[in-house]
């Protein structure tokens, strides 16, 4: 297997960054509050136990959808991969740019209901799992990085481990909104809807330092 800790550390990063850079998730936040609300309320759920639960649907979203593209890449041929890796990068260093510019694709979503299930936390895994699902159009930049480091390689091992740790990373600001009190999270979820177009601008600047660097050094370095 290839270790890839790099990869791995920017699978982590592009996952936490695809709730928070994204406005059509953003509101689901606040009805993610007042479901772990109602549940502390009655006494029958403690909220960090419900955020371990929607943290277990966002990585079965993942596993699910890391397992369909990695087995899908894993049948593709060398030669394909080597055409396929500089056209992901290229993509991501246009939609990068659109980012820095502060082109908001989310805005094209329409906003949609959370599923809820018979208990408490199945609801919280259906949110999670559903969470996940929608975050991932809405912020195509950093699913776009997530393809591109994953056609560095084609080992099935390491390339999956990518997409378990963005499904970790993706779901690590629910499971801190679990772990916060509801005020303080009411003042995380204000911050990231105030600055969001900042945020994205950053990420934006991050991700098209990562594409042209892989452009440049990784593969136009094949054929020079």
């Amino acid at each position: 297997m290839n270790i890839t800790p790099e990869t791995w550390a920017i699978s982590f990063l592009a996952g936490l960054y695809t709730p928070l850079g994204a406005m059509c998730v953003l509101p689901l936040y606040p009805g993610y509050l007042a479901f772990l609300a109602g549940r502390a309320k009655t006494g029958e759920n403690s909220t960090f136990s419900l955020g371990l639960a929607v943290t277990l649907g966002v990585l079965l979203a993942m596993f699910s959808f890391g397992l369909v593209f990695v087995t899908i890449l894993k049948m593709s041929t060398g030669d394909v991969l080597e055409i396929l890796g500089p056209a992901i990068y290229g993509l991501l260093a246009i939609m990068s740019i659109a980012m820095i510019a502060g082109f908001d694709i989310s805005r094209f979503f329409p906003l949609v209901s959370t599923p809820v299930g018979k208990t408490p936390y199945i609801t919280a895994t259906l949110f999670g799992a559903f969470f996940g699902l929608v975050a991932l159009p809405c912020n195509p930049g950093s699913i776009i990085l997530l393809f591109a480091i994953s056609t560095t390689t084609v080992d099935f091992i390491a390339n999956f481990i990518n997409f378990v740790l963005f499904g970790i990373g993706m779901a690590s600001p629910l499971l801190f909104l679990s772990a916060l009190s509801m005020e303080k999270s009411r003042t995380f979820i204000r911050f990231f809807t105030n600055h969001h177009l900042l945020i994205n601008r950053i990420a934006g600047v991050l991700m098209l330092m990562v594409a042209l660097y892989y452009l440049v050094f990784v593969f136009l370095k094949e054929y020079i």
